[in-house]
């Protein structure tokens, strides 16, 4: 990136990183500010709403205890059990005795005095014969709290007064909830209380009401977009909910024994993998619990709008100014650092007299000045030092050349002094016409690296002699990529590992000695591996064969040119096992013809 550009950056994160850090701080302080305001006026509104509900609810519970000392309900009850031709008449009565208590209600649906005989009240909203009530939930509540009032959680209809027939109808009653009480009829009589004769039939009241008590009054009064609420029994049945669909069932809500624990309050929950707000609270009079679920996105949505708008706005302003001030500042910068640049990829390419025209007397005109400086000291450094450098370096690549001719001649011509003593005078020949070959290689061609194809030649007229020197006892393989043959090598850089594992490595074997050259790519890199089944040599002697004063002066004088080709990372590695071998790696860098 260009140092012009790196300022306008450098602007750009200056303007928008605090901006950024105080709007994202302003807005989670907002949407905490928010979310808290938004918990505490949905506690206090779902509190408000239960409170409501229960007055209403405490109004008709009210009027069931004073129908309990209404005299013409105890005069119906009090005498025997009127005729079946009576009941129609005995239901008029009965029906408006509870119009006169009840009938002012709107939350009431409907309202019902049951005997085992008769289901006394309207018969358009009761359908069900009297004997399969005293099988059903609401009589069993109704008989444990024997007098007061019990509070039956939404049910189904067609279920609770078995009615097939009404089970798959439409019906607005389907679902309903109850308050039910055992009566036990009384009445004052100069001053006195009267009640039933002992064995006289307690009637019991059933209250019903439907859903709409709770959702009409919440619906309402939860304005805010995505809540959800419920009204729950304590174990669990839906009496009331923004889905329909839920009510009368018992859902697994994980959260709700939490919530029904705490009885009041607000608090975060999970539901369905969301972290929501719970506002709820638990009625005293049916103990029932009210739940508002608000997802906290509905309640911080427009302030992040808001807060949005206002940061893309102001950083978008403040945006423009930073990269016209930027742009003119890094004009002023840039073009002495351009002027540099230029210069130095001129000196990158040898050119070791470019200079530059130093105009301001600032830092940049100082380094500047510096620069040209620096590059006349330089240009001095190449001459009198890099090209001297360059010489010794060449210098010690020839003596170690020169060290290994007269070492291999050495032993060759041994080798041929004693073939000639008995007198192998057709092997001799031989094996001069191959040391003739490779004399002609190492004198004529003053080239310290050759093409591997040319170097393997050599070594193989080498091989010849000492197969024939030691009888045949042992052959050489060539297992080398083809496509290293054009590559560039290190002169007779084989020959001291394979002199050193026909000399040393077989030097107790009779017969079957096998030298295995191997030769691989491996990236930018050759491995050479020059392996043996010779005698091997022991652990301590490793170190001891690339010493500087090690009696293996082959592999010593390789080791040092490789190095001093490629570099210290190259060279070679031994390893080696008593009785079994030894295998010598050689890593070089790759450089094709």
């Amino acid at each position: 990136m260009r140092l012009k550009n790196k300022l306008i950056l450098s602007y750009i994160i200056l303007i928008t990183l605090p901006l950024v850090t105080l709007g994202t701080g302003s807005f989670y302080a907002s949407k905490n500010m928010m979310l808290k305001l938004a918990r505490d006026n949905v506690t206090e509104i779902v509190q408000k709403n239960n409170q409501v509900i229960d007055e209403r609810l405490k109004i008709i519970q009210d009027n069931s205890l004073s129908l309990m000392v209404e005299c013409d309900l105890f005069q119906i009850f009090d005498d025997a059990a009127p005729a079946h031709s009576e009941l129609l008449a005995t239901n008029k009565q009965v029906t408006e005795i509870l119009n006169r208590y009840f009938s002012q209600s709107r939350d009431l649906y409907s309202v019902e005095l049951v005997t085992r005989a008769f289901v006394y009240g309207s018969k358009a909203r009761n359908t069900y014969p009297s004997d399969h009530f005293y099988d059903s939930e609401l009589y069993r509540q109704a008989a444990e709290q024997k007098g007061r009032m019990a509070w039956v959680p939404t049910y189904d209809y067609s279920l609770m007064h078995q009615l097939p027939d009404l089970a798959g109808a439409d019906i607005e009653y389907r679902y309903l909830f109850s308050a039910v009480r055992q009566m036990n009829p009384s009445c004052v009589r100069n001053d006195a209380i009267v009640r039933a004769r002992a064995g006289s039939e307690k009637p019991v009241l059933v209250m019903n009401f439907r859903d709409g008590l709770y959702a009409d009054l919440f619906r309402n009064s939860i304005p805010i977009e995505g809540a959800v609420f419920l009204v729950a029994g304590a174990d669990g049945t839906i009496i009331s909910h923004s889905n329909a669909e839920f009510v009368g069932r018992k859902p697994s809500f994980p959260w709700m024994a939490e919530v029904q624990n705490r009885g009041s309050g607000a608090s975060f929950v999970m539901v369905d993998g969301k972290r929501t707000i719970a506002c709820y609270t638990t009625s005293a009079l049916t103990g029932w619990t009210s739940v508002v679920l608000i997802p906290p996105g509905a309640l911080t949505k427009d302030i992040g709008q808001t807060i949005t708008f206002f940061i893309l706005t102001l950083g978008a302003s403040l945006l423009l100014l930073s990269l016209l001030f930027a742009y003119l500042i890094s004009m002023r910068i840039t073009s002495p650092v351009r002027k540099l640049l230029l210069a130095i990829k001129r000196v990158g390419g040898g050119d070791f007299n470019a200079k530059i025209k130093v105009e301001g007397k600032d830092e940049l005109g100082h380094v500047l000045m510096k620069f040209n400086s620096m590059n006349e000291k330089v240009k001095q450094l190449i001459d009198e030092n890099y090209v001297a450098k360059l010489r010794e370096r060449e210098t010690e690549i020839l003596a170690l050349g020169i060290q290994l001719n007269p070492h291999f001649l050495y032993n060759t011509l041994n080798i041929i002094n004693w073939m000639a003593v008995y007198g192998e005078k057709e092997q001799v020949s031989r094996m001069l016409v191959s040391l003739s070959r490779m004399l002609h290689y190492t004198t004529d061609n003053r080239k310290d690296s050759m093409p591997l194809s040319e170097d393997i030649g050599w070594l193989q007229d080498y091989i010849v002699i000492m197969s024939n020197r030691f009888e045949h006892r042992f052959r050489v393989d060539f297992d080398i990529e083809p496509e290293l043959m054009k590559a560039r090598v290190p002169k007779l850089f084989l020959q001291p590992l394979v002199e050193n594992a026909i000399i040393h490595g077989f030097r107790d074997m009779e017969s079957g000695g096998l030298i295995t050259i191997y030769g691989r790519s491996l990236g930018n890199d050759i491995e050479f591996c020059v392996e043996d089944n010779g005698c091997g040599f022991e652990p301590e002697r490793l170190k001891e064969a690339l010493a500087e004063n090690s009696s293996h002066i082959g592999i010593n004088n390789v080791d040092k040119r490789i190095k001093l080709l490629y570099g210290d990372r190259y060279g070679i590695g031994i390893e080696s096992v008593p009785e079994l071998g030894t295998r010598v790696k050689l890593v070089i860098a790759h450089q094709k013809s």
